[in-house]
């Protein structure tokens, strides 16, 4: 499962950040291997997704949260 197909409000373990040009940018946002993350904010028709990792609330497009792989918790 990818992040772009969290439940709102569930939490996802990242287990990785798929092959592509961005990885290195969410690799230095903190989305990183190991860190749970949980959807708490969607944008209606495909919008921008807005994660809780750790402390920290942080908005993706639904293309780059399709890149992160989590298994839920």
């Amino acid at each position: 499962m990818t992040a772009d197909s969290l439940p709102l409000n569930k939490s996802g373990k990242i287990v990785e950040i798929l092959s592509s040009p961005l990885k290195i940018n969410l690799l230095e946002l903190g989305f990183l291997p190991g860190i749970q993350i949980s959807l708490r904010y969607q944008a209606p028709s495909g919008g921008p997704m807005a994660f809780l990792m750790e402390e920290t609330l942080l908005a993706l497009r639904k293309s780059e949260a399709a890149l992160i792989r989590v298994e839920l918790i």
